[in-house]
């Protein structure tokens, strides 16, 4: 009835603020599991996989402790709260339905939570386990907003949880009393950044520059780095650009139950961000001349998974080796690095921790293997694509069985691009900084070899040296850089990324890219060319439309504007036994193209 007060829920509100009220409401929660967890997802900016889930703990709708904020506050003023977070895990282990394997799973936990006496009780692992999982799977987030009084007490208390092989996380870094302390003593798997930090960040320099630094401070304590409170597009690019390495926040999803997936907007914006810097790299890439990654692999001492982490200690040690590859069945499984094997056994209680366990406990169980007959060039743009942790780390090479066949140092592979990089400088022309002849011949092996789809675009200007001759070798380089520069944006506008123009010597050009693009780049050449050529002419011999040059007879002779002339060889129809049948097929079709008037192209289809 309008106008009609409701007694209890008014009672309801005067009695939130009451010590006796809160505790019994608390109390009736804990007894009754009365919360509700919602999930949200945290993604890996370099794929737009989810990582995993932050699970999020609401109360009782209608009820003074609601808010999270509340209702834990309420806990710890009543030591309560060890007890609601155990149920809070245990119920947000029991909600979560197909997280993979590769997936974590967060769980808050207040540092406030290891002064409760049940603290150690081992109730988590029996969850862990009765679900499914793995301890590998479970990140506890430690809030840091509240002081952490005793850091030895503290650490000392989270060593059960990592013996079980759980991972940390210090939360809120940034708006606590002691973030770079905690991160310190912590030693965190994860660094999650505050929402503080991350809002407006696009257009804050201090902003961005804090979280520069604390990029690279995870890199040095081997931590990822997660911003929270992503709420735009502009701030996901800032921190995508900053090299953040997890994001979390309602642009991508709001927390909810079931655990939702990403918004299709932020999916398309870190696709169309991880394209153009896969487009950028591969716009400047080198050319290995044919070097593969297994020419330069060394063979080094290798482990098996049981030998305990003491003996590969001393292996390290004696043998003065950066790292030890692990093998099963003569596979690699795992990698283990001197300098992370040391950060481990630097910890307070590192020695007694791991020093009598088997390596497979902390060896790397994902490092990077590679195919012995991958390019080097190849393998190199995978390396350095790693994160800044593990970008030192030895490159495990393998036979074509899988077989281990040896490592590769970061040093050796930028030692041997060093030498690459050279050679490519010496054998690039000089005037257009193209690729050059030797360049060119590898490249075109290479395509023999690989028996995949390819066509070979040879460019030839027609007229060129009566041009030369009429207006002089610095406006014929001009001609050369003009072409060169024509070349190459038809294969920024047209080409597929991974194209090739190389300048065989004088006038003549090569590009090398996919049938399915050939048409467009060749169209875009002859309409470019015809129409910037013509700035380089007398405007008196473009109103005449030749030139007049003297020949070898001594006699003036009338030559057409410069054109150029295409010819496409094309291996869909036709297979090549070798690159210099390329060559052959190229000089016919070129032939037939000089025969046009005019920039024309001929396709070998």
């Amino acid at each position: 009835m309008e106008g009609m007060v409701n007694v209890s829920e008014t009672k309801r509100k005067d009695c939130s603020n009451n010590p006796q009220f809160r505790r019994k409401e608390l109390e009736n929660i804990i007894r009754e599991r009365k919360i509700r967890i919602v999930y949200q997802p945290i993604v890996n900016v370099k794929t737009g996989e989810i990582m995993g889930y932050e699970a999020l703990t609401r109360g009782p709708e209608g009820s003074p402790l609601f808010s999270p904020v509340d209702l834990f506050q309420a806990a710890m003023d009543n030591q309560l709260l060890f007890a609601l977070e155990q149920i809070c895990r245990e119920e947000a282990l029991n909600n979560i339905q197909d997280l993979k394997s590769y997936q974590q799973l967060f769980l808050n936990m207040n540092a406030e939570v290891v002064n409760d006496p049940h603290f150690q009780n081992g109730k988590t692992k029996k969850c862990v386990t009765l679900r499914g999982f793995k301890p590998e799977q479970v990140t506890f987030e430690i809030t840091e907003r509240t002081a952490i009084t005793d850091f030895d007490s503290f650490c000392r208390s989270l060593c059960h949880y990592r013996e079980q092989g759980y991972t940390i996380a210090v939360d809120d870094a940034g708006a606590g009393y002691s973030s770079l302390q905690a991160i310190v003593e912590l030693r965190p798997e994860y660094i999650k950044l505050d929402m503080s930090i991350i809002r407006g960040i696009h257009t804050s320099l201090p902003k961005q520059a804090i979280v520069e630094a604390m990029v690279k401070l995870a890199a040095a304590v081997n931590a990822k780095i997660i911003a929270e409170g992503v709420e735009t597009r502009e701030e996901l690019i800032a921190l995508y650009n900053l090299g953040v390495h997890y994001v979390q926040g309602y642009y991508l999803a709001r927390p909810s139950y079931p655990a939702p997936e990403i918004t299709p907007e932020a999916m398309r914006l870190i696709a169309n961000l991880n394209n153009t810097s896969k487009r950028l790299k591969q716009n400047n890439q080198f050319i290995g001349l044919g070097i593969r990654i297994g020419e330069i692999a060394e063979l080094t001492q290798t482990i098996e998974k049981e030998t305990p982490v003491s003996k590969v200690e001393q292996i390290l040690h004696e043998k003065n080796l950066n790292g030890l590859v692990v093998v099963e069945n003569g596979q690699p499984i795992g990698l283990v690095m001197k300098n992370k094997l040391y950060y481990r056994l630097g910890t307070s209680y590192g020695v007694s921790l791991y020093q009598n366990r088997p390596v497979a406990l902390i060896m790397d169980k994902s490092p990077l293997i590679v195919h012995a007959d991958m390019p080097l060039e190849d393998a190199s743009q995978i390396a350095m694509s790693r994160d800044e942790y593990n970008l030192y780390d030895l490159i495990i090479v393998v036979d074509k069985g899988g077989k281990y066949a040896g490592v590769v140092s970061i040093m050796s592979m930028l030692n041997n691009i060093t030498k690459i990089r050279i050679s490519c400088a010496q054998n690039s022309n000089p005037l257009t900084g193209l690729p050059g002849n030797l360049i060119i011949e590898a490249k075109l092996k290479a395509l023999v070899e690989e028996n995949g789809d390819f066509t070979v675009l040879y460019a030839d200007l027609d007229n060129f040296k009566a041009f030369n001759d009429k207006y002089g070798f610095e406006n014929g380089d001009k001609a050369i850089l003009l072409t060169a520069q024509i070349l190459s944006d038809s294969l920024v506008r047209f080409g597929s990324g991974d194209d090739f123009v190389g300048h065989i010597g004088g006038d003549d050009f090569v590009i090398i890219t996919k049938p399915e693009y050939a048409k467009n780049i060749a169209n875009y050449i002859l309409e470019n060319f015809d129409k910037n050529i013509r700035n380089l002419y007398d405007p008196k011999d473009l109103a005449l439309g030749f030139i007049e040059v003297t020949n070898r007879r001594g006699r003036p002779e009338k030559f057409p504007i410069m054109s150029i002339s295409l010819a496409a060889v094309n291996n869909t129809k036709r297979k090549f036994r070798n690159y210099l049948e390329i060559g052959e097929i190229a000089a016919e079709l070129k032939r037939v193209a000089k025969q046009n008037q005019g920039s024309s192209v001929v396709f070998d289809f």
